[in-house]
């Protein structure tokens, strides 16, 4: 009897290590993302890996930084990458041009770029105007002014473009990385600057700058920004062949969404091991003004619709763009 019951506890433990090796040992499978931005509402796939919630879906996430939504876009295109992490309107772009990339599932919802003025510019202008006035009247009041923003066909310079010209002014525009925005504020060499998170917060802190409109508080004109500020892109080649992938990587950011409501020190403790340099005082002011942008409702034909609306702002001069369906630019 004493031996049966040995054999019978044996039995029950290798059967349980059998159960645990499988789980632990399952095959993940492979995907490659391409991160066309290093501001945090372009690191929601980062977050998500911090968090581990590609691994909870089957899922092993290689993470590139590239340079660029352009660089982002290319690599997409050539196959060097699975997904990006862009614009939405980069699949506008390239639907237009004939190429066939499709969104997803959103990463980012709302407008996140933010305008911020050098305070001596904006202490002149408080004369008339100040952060308080109608939005109106702080867009006109740019007419003229030195303003940074990441290149000529950024959705941030689309949607400042477009509103400051709707209000009867002309905003002098010049180009560079969001990282270098803040020291040319601080240098004098520009006037302000549209960028997205961390990288506005500093001159605020620093009483070197102002926010002058903000994007994540809804401040832009509806048909000068965006439903989302980024989704998750790929191949709709892809896409068909791979729609285990396609759900997978969706419930992905599912549970990120879920978690900035549900578990929300998860989340900021993730977004301080990737921040680092983001100090406490900083992080308390863009989670709260931000992280509400990772509550995606999912993604839909009106998002896109919008979104190729926004696109023709920009008069990038494309023969494919009134023929284009907003539905096909979603998948599935």
């Amino acid at each position: 009897m004493a031996c049966s019951k040995t054999w019978t506890g044996l039995l029950v433990i290798v059967a349980a290590l059998a159960l645990a090796g499988g789980a632990s040992g399952q095959t993940l499978r492979k995907i490659t993302i391409g991160i066309s931005s290093p501001s945090l509402p372009a690191g929601g796939a980062k977050i998500a890996k911090e968090m581990g919630l590609f691994e909870k879906h089957g899922l092993d996430a290689k993470l590139t930084q590239l340079e660029t939504a352009s660089v982002a876009t290319m690599a997409l295109i050539s196959g060097s990458v699975d997904f990006t992490s862009a614009s939405p309107s980069d699949v506008v772009i390239a639907q237009a041009r004939g190429q066939k990339l499709v969104a997803v599932t959103s990463v980012y919802r709302s407008f996140a770029g933010v305008l911020v003025l050098a305070k001596s510019v904006a202490d002149k202008l408080t004369v008339t105007v100040n952060a308080n006035s109608p939005v109106a009247e702080r867009l006109k009041i740019l007419n003229g002014l030195m303003i940074a923003a990441p290149s000529a066909t950024s959705p941030y310079t689309i949607a400042l473009k477009s509103a400051t010209e709707g209000r009867g002014a002309k905003v002098r525009f010049t180009y560079m990385a969001q990282p270098a925005m803040v020291a040319a504020l601080e240098t004098g060499a520009i006037q302000g600057f549209i960028s997205s998170s961390p990288f506005y917060v500093r001159p605020v802190f620093n009483n070197t700058g102002i926010v002058w409109i903000s994007g994540p508080n809804g401040e832009f004109p509806p048909l000068s920004s965006q439903a989302n500020t980024q989704t998750l892109n790929t191949k709709r080649e892809f896409a068909e062949a791979n729609p285990e992938v396609i759900k997978r990587v969706t419930a992905v950011f599912a549970d990120l969404s879920k978690a900035v409501d549900q578990r929300p020190a998860e989340v900021r403790a993730a977004i301080t091991r990737l921040f680092p340099d983001i100090d406490a005082r900083a992080l308390d002011l863009i989670f709260k003004t931000e992280a509400r942008g990772f509550r995606t409702i999912g993604l839909t034909a009106p998002d896109m619709a919008r979104e190729i609306a926004f696109v023709k702002l920009a008069d990038l001069q494309l023969p494919g763009l009134d023929q284009l369906d907003p539905a096909a630019l979603v998948f599935p």
